[in-house]
């Protein structure tokens, strides 16, 4: 049998989207993909199921092949995609935009897929009527959600 990989029915995008969300926690990516459209999600899924089955360190596979896909995205500069999306309840449409803005690095189709369809509607609006922001102000945002984030989390 021919892997799904090899066959012609893939892009190297939907590899690449596969090899990323194979380095993800089970909740953000059954999160993700049950906001694709399920022709969308099908072949990522069959590209999973062949990745979770191979015998090799996906992950540390993924951290390599895709280093320039994910250049800047880190967990000290970036909070997870879960917590990020929990200050979409905290946060008016306009100023979650503004949270996202101030990360160049996130994928913000990404981040809107995993919101609310209304909620997402009002960020995109937001969005395309933002102009980039100048990198003080960006750190000034990206410094006040990652504080509001961490004003969240339960004391450890």
């Amino acid at each position: 049998m021919t892997p799904v990989a090899m066959t012609a029915a893939t892009t190297p995008g939907q590899r690449k989207a596969a090899l990323l969300l194979s380095t993800m926690r089970g909740e953000d990516r059954r999160r993700l993909l049950s906001r694709l459209p399920r022709a969308a999600a099908a072949p990522l899924r069959r590209l999973l199921d062949e990745l979770d089955a191979m015998p090799w360190p996906v992950a540390e596979l993924a951290d390599a092949l895709l280093a320039d896909e994910v250049l800047g995205l880190t967990a000290r500069n970036s909070p997870d995609l879960e917590r990020l999306v929990g200050l979409s309840q905290r946060l008016s449409p306009a100023w979650f935009a503004r949270a996202l803005a101030a990360w160049p690095g996130l994928d913000r189709n990404f981040c809107l897929a995993l919101l609310d369809p209304p909620f997402a509607v009002g960020v995109r609006h937001e969005l395309a009527n933002l102009p980039t922001l100048p990198p003080k102000l960006a750190d000034a945002l990206k410094a006040e959600a990652l504080a509001l984030i961490a004003d969240r989390e339960p004391a450890r």
